[in-house]
């Protein structure tokens, strides 16, 4: 029946006389073709218990917590070394089928303890101990029979295995079986119904059964084979480790790591956490009814988040004798905690003039953040989801960031900006202006990225300029020239988006005119008294030619005339060449 217990026999038959020794049983089921150890299947691992004597040609089999998947066909094999030869022996197997169990709820594990009955005849024992090779264990037992109390020095109490004769207790040692001489001891007062039973050093083979036997003098003797007893021995057996609660960052956390031990002679198994925190004082009690004690050790301490997904490890040490021994038992810590390393990213962080981008927002939490939200940054709420989509961005996008929450609590991410390219644009104050010392061009480009800026002249003469930025996409780009130079100069910026250029009149017509007038005037002065000064002389050598030659000349005609005079030979007596003086005065005026 589901959540009951099961025991099978294998036995192989021999005559009185002959010696067996060393015999080792094996239990198998078949699957798939294949033979299988019954102990080392994962749907019996923890409920099967297999019992041998090792001088006799008897095993048996118990399974403990049945379920419908032990429904199946039990073979035995048993391996002897009889009259000093080895021998093997197979059983013919034997079917067992689980049947549901009428209750509603089936019990998980088996009861502690079993009561059995024959009659009046009673006996509590646990059905399987676990306990520790090389330490010791208590049996503990309690019996009834019929009839009334007897006293104790009525009473035998004897502990024997399958084979009644095989004898692992008797008050009489020289009748105890060799492998159990000196290592038993009924602790329990059978006047007081108490048949307690104490194993020491403890061995791999002494797993059981054990069977209580009771001499009642003038009255009866009774074997309680209903109430047989399995030793699980264990190298080590491993602690149960607990976490408590929520654990979550910052707050403080609880951990219980406990184990059992059987032998209270012995010290007590020492806790040890991998934990490096306050740790409370190991407590010790006695757990009836199987007989256990249990050591308990309960660690507080406060996880941070870089705890979450690494183990918390206790250890069991035992210490026998002079022999020391240990096992594990590790727990993956869950550590709740608020969004941290909250990320706002693109992966298109650059973007053109008029597409679509999408910014997601990403943490690092525990449990997953349940919800996010977007805000541009003058901190205005854009969108409740974890992507945020910007349809037809403009230019001047500015930065986001986003918050992540959960039930922890909620995080912020750093700001994410977006960078939105565009062809190049002329500004308003991009112009030319004139000073008597040249001209001076500026040109205002508008781009992202920023634009290479090329000056044109007349004739498509192109010319270098010089340029400074007014902020990220702006630049300015000056031209500096002579007057006179071109009317128009055009200025043109190209970047891979695009090209714009821009005509601008160089005002320099302004200017020029006046330098132009005043240089006129005064070339027309000039002139005007040239001409004044050429009609004088000319008036003087019609009148010299009329007068007598001791008059010759006016004073101004000897004036202009002086030069040339100087330059004539003594010598000579020629009349002065006044054509030739006014032409030489016009040439150095000029």
């Amino acid at each position: 029946m589901v959540g009951g217990n099961v025991t099978l026999n294998c036995q192989i038959h021999s005559d009185t006389r002959d010696k067996v020794s060393q015999c080792r049983a094996q239990w198998y089921v078949r699957e798939a073709s294949r033979w299988r150890e019954v102990g080392v299947l994962e749907r019996t691992r923890g409920r099967f218990v297999k019992a041998y004597d090792g001088s006799t040609t008897n095993t048996t089999f118990t399974m403990v917590g049945l379920t419908m998947n032990d429904t199946d066909t039990y073979y035995c094999t048993l391996m002897c070394r009889i009259n000093g030869r080895s021998r093997q022996y197979h059983g013919n197997g034997t079917q067992i089928s689980i049947c549901p169990s009428p209750s509603k709820a089936p019990p998980t594990s088996p009861p502690p303890v079993i009561d059995a009955h024959a009659s009046a005849w009673s006996a509590g024992v646990p059905h399987t101990i676990p306990a520790l090779l090389g330490s010791c264990v208590v049996i503990p037992c309690t019996f009834t029979y019929p009839g009334d109390a007897k006293n104790r020095s009525d009473l035998t109490g004897i502990w024997h295995k399958m084979a009644q004769e095989n004898l692992i207790y008797h008050p009489d040692p020289v009748l105890i079986k060799e492998g159990f001489r000196g290592r038993t001891l009924l602790i329990g007062d059978l006047g007081k119904n108490n048949c307690s039973l104490r194993i020491d050093r403890l061995q791999k083979e002494d797993t059981g059964p054990f069977i209580f036997r009771i001499l009642i003098e003038n009255f009866d003797k009774y074997s309680y084979r209903n109430s047989m007893v399995f030793i699980n021995v264990q190298d080590s057996p491993a602690p149960s480790l607990n976490v408590t609660g929520e654990v979550s960052a910052g707050k403080t956390a609880f951990a219980s790591c406990s184990v059992s031990h059987t032998c209270p002679s012995d010290p007590p198994p020492k806790i040890i956490w991998s934990y490096n925190e306050k740790l409370n004082v190991q407590s010790e009690q006695l757990q009836p009814p199987n007989g256990q004690w249990k050591v308990t050790s309960v660690l507080t301490f406060t996880p941070t988040i870089a705890d979450h997904n690494k183990k918390v490890t206790c250890t069991a040490e035992y210490q026998q004798r002079s022999i020391s021994k240990s096992a594990q038992a590790s727990q993956l810590l869950s550590v709740k905690y608020a969004p941290v390393s909250v990320r706002a990213e693109t992966e298109t962080p650059v973007v053109k003039e008029g597409d679509s981008v999408q910014l997601v927002c990403s943490s690092d939490s525990n449990p997953k953040a349940h919800s996010y939200q977007w805000y541009d940054v003058t901190g205005s709420l854009q969108s409740k989801e974890r992507i945020l989509t910007l349809q037809k961005v403009p230019r001047d996008t500015g930065a986001f960031y986003c918050t992540a929450s959960n039930s922890e609590g909620s995080g912020k991410s750093s700001l994410v900006n977006i960078s939105v390219e565009y062809p190049p644009e002329m500004g308003r104050e991009s112009g030319c202006s004139a000073h008597i010392t040249g001209v001076t061009c500026h040109c205002v480009v508008d781009s992202w990225p920023v634009s290479e800026v090329q000056w044109i002249l007349a004739a498509g003469t192109v010319a270098n300029s010089s340029s400074s930025t007014e902020n990220q996409t702006q630049t300015l780009h000056t031209l500096c020239f002579s007057l006179g130079l071109t009317d128009m100069v055009s200025c043109r910026a190209t970047n891979k988006h695009g090209q714009k250029k821009l005509d601008l009149n160089t005002n320099q017509r302004g200017i020029l005119m006046a330098i132009y007038i005043p240089v006129c005037l005064s070339a027309a002065l000039i002139l005007i008294l040239v001409t004044v000064a050429l009609w004088k002389c000319s008036r003087g050598r019609e009148a010299e030619k009329n007068k007598p030659s001791e008059d010759l000349g006016s004073p101004a005609c000897v004036n202009m005339c002086a030069n040339s005079e100087l330059q004539t030979s003594k010598e000579e007596e020629e009349e002065p060449d006044y054509e030739n003086c006014l032409e030489e005065d016009v040439y150095a005026n000029m």
